[in-house]
């Protein structure tokens, strides 16, 4: 399940970011991941940090303690926040202690989660007016206090 979710939430943050036009369209590209096309990054210093990201958010899924994935876009001159892209995640903290926690989700499991949440942002995008300005993202990962 970890993987499901992790997998999801960055082909989310690179769909939006490139749906949104915050990063220039030439520094993303199709990839094929899990026998889907996803868009993804190519920009390398954007790719690391992404990575970082999601490195910390495995360890916090790991642990069943993640809430919600939010992705904030800010205006770089007034640093007024723009848009906020949430997503909800639920994590059955009855299976703490199961052997198959780390267990890789099913093929289908993880690309009816990627395909879901892409179809969210696309049918979205669709509603929201142009970015006018320029525009800087943070990636915050609510957990449990404990």
């Amino acid at each position: 399940a970890v993987v499901s979710t992790q997998s999801t939430g960055d082909y989310a943050v690179n769909s939006i970011l490139f749906q949104r036009g915050v990063y220039p369209s030439d520094s993303f590209d199709f990839k094929t991941k899990y026998n889907l096309k996803v868009m993804e990054t190519t920009d390398e210093r954007l790719k690391n940090y992404l990575d970082q990201c999601l490195d910390q958010l495995r360890g916090w899924l790991n642990n069943l303690t993640v809430q919600k994935l939010v992705l904030v876009m800010q205006d770089l001159e007034t640093k007024e926040n723009i848009e906020r892209w949430s997503f909800d995640i639920a994590c059955d903290k009855s299976i703490r202690n199961c052997p198959d926690l780390t267990k890789p989700a099913e093929l289908k499991t993880i690309q009816k989660g990627i395909q879901d949440v892409i179809r969210q942002i696309v049918s979205s995008v669709t509603f929201l007016p142009i970015l006018e300005s320029s525009c800087s993202f943070d990636i915050l990962v609510y957990t449990d206090h404990d």
